[in-house]
């Protein structure tokens, strides 16, 4: 046999020892990762105040929507167990009722059907970032609202809320500048016919806060999914009520330069 011959002989040979070694290297690696997901719940348990919030909005659909201002707090090992109490309780019962169980928080119902909730005493928001003002806000179409949610908590190139998009720019860069790494980049832009651009459509509020905008576009959602207004939104895409919640978890070595991560989301 030439060497040529042996050389290819060889080769071939070890073909099916190297797929071999990957596929038992790819069973192994399948089955720690299985073995890791079988350590974790399969849902994070509320806390007792989202658990009322949601069983709330269960109760009540189409009727309230809920701007949150949430404590970063320890959660509980399994989900709590929430009575609103009798199924004819009004609303104001309810709430009076998730007053009593949560005296941490203080419960306002606000006009509109949005009930905010926050910190009966201190703050959720030590970097102050709620009550940044806003030169002017003017409502993202019903079919953007998520998308400007998603991305208010971030460094973003369009927003709806420059102003706070600008501000956590500004401590984002400066972080990375303060620790000579470079930044892996920005969010994303809106996806479809979304952007801020496009849409400076009446009304138009004039310096009001990140939270009354936040509270603007949940109350706009309870109007539409209720039909008290007609949806801007393609007729096929199904509309409903979007509520708010915001969080700041302390992290002094978080690259936001604001001494922890912000979290706005809907729910």
């Amino acid at each position: 046999m030439s060497k040529k011959s042996e050389q290819f002989t060889l080769t071939m040979t070890s073909v099916p020892t190297f797929i071999s070694g990957l596929l038992a290297s790819a069973l192994c690696l399948l089955t720690m990762v299985s073995a890791t997901a079988e350590q974790r719940p399969a849902t994070v348990p509320s806390t007792p105040m989202e658990a009322a919030l949601d069983a709330l909005r269960s109760r009540f659909p189409n009727q309230v929507v809920i701007g949150f201002e949430e404590l970063w707090e320890v959660r509980p090992e399994r989900e709590p167990q929430i009575d609103l109490g009798p199924a004819n309780s009004t609303l104001e019962q309810v709430l009076a009722s998730i007053r009593r169980e949560n005296p941490n928080y203080r419960i306002e119902l606000l006009q509109g059907g949005l009930v905010h909730v926050r910190p009966a005493r201190g703050t959720a928001d030590p970097a102050g970032l709620l009550d940044l003002r806003l030169r002017e806000f003017f409502l993202p179409p019903d079919d953007c609202v998520d998308q400007q949610l998603l991305k208010m908590d971030r460094c973003a190139p369009f927003s709806y809320t420059p102003e706070l998009s600008k501000y956590l720019c500004e401590h984002w860069w400066a972080w990375h500048r303060a620790h000579a790494k470079g930044p892996f980049g920005v969010a994303g832009a809106f996806k479809g016919d979304c952007k801020p651009t496009q849409h400076r459509d009446e009304p138009i509020y004039h310096e009001i806060t990140v939270r009354e905008a936040l509270n603007l576009m949940a109350i706009r959602s309870l109007q539409v999914a209720s039909g008290q207004l007609p949806t801007n939104a393609p007729t096929w895409a199904k509309r409903n009520p979007i509520s708010w919640k915001y969080r700041f978890r302390p992290d002094p070595d978080a690259d936001t330069g604001l001494g922890g991560v912000p979290i706005i989301q809907m729910f």
